[in-house]
């Protein structure tokens, strides 16, 4: 929900689609066909633990919740700080700016680390194979989804950007 609002808001102030995939073709197409399938199994684990088709221990529950809470928030709050740079996807000459405050001085994509974190809280959660394995799937789609982002953002800001890049790691750590 907040990831359709802020891209409203986007649009309302800069008159720019901050939904970029919509436009997307070869392997961003791909990576955002995987994006959906996983979100897909892993928001169908959650109604079939809110409706009691299957369990889940108290741990993963609790464990599961926890890894979720975080992700949403960081990135609510990298969306927030990305202002109106926000894009989900990218397209040729679009690149209004690259931010470097706030989450992204830990980690040039704080929003597909939180939406990992998310995606592996889900997976804890669910607790089953298919949900670790669409956690996986969406880890590896944000994975291919960055090496896009980053090739843009090198081509659209030269030296400027690969400085950052040099200095702040891609995830949190690496």
């Amino acid at each position: 929900m907040a990831t359709l609002l802020r891209g409203r808001v986007v649009r309302a102030r800069t008159g720019v689609n901050a939904f970029a995939f919509v436009e997307a073709r070869g392997i961003q197409r791909v990576a955002g066909a995987v994006f959906a399938l996983a979100i897909g199994v892993l928001v169908a684990g959650t109604a079939l633990l809110a409706t009691g088709r299957i369990a889940a221990s108290p741990t993963s529950l609790l464990a599961g919740n926890i890894l979720l809470a975080l992700g949403a928030l960081a990135v609510v709050v990298a969306q927030v700080q990305m202002g109106n740079a926000w894009r989900i996807g990218v397209r040729e000459g679009d690149g209004p700016l690259f931010v470097t405050a706030g989450l992204f001085r830990y980690s040039r994509n704080p929003i597909f680390t939180g939406m990992i974190a998310m995606a592996l809280g889900g997976a804890v959660t669910i607790d089953r194979w298919w949900g670790w394995a669409a956690a996986i799937l969406f880890a590896l789609a944000c994975h291919v989804q960055v090496r896009i982002e980053e090739a843009h953002l090198s081509r659209q800001f030269g030296a400027d950007y690969d400085d950052f890049r040099a200095k702040v790691p891609r995830w949190l750590i690496i």
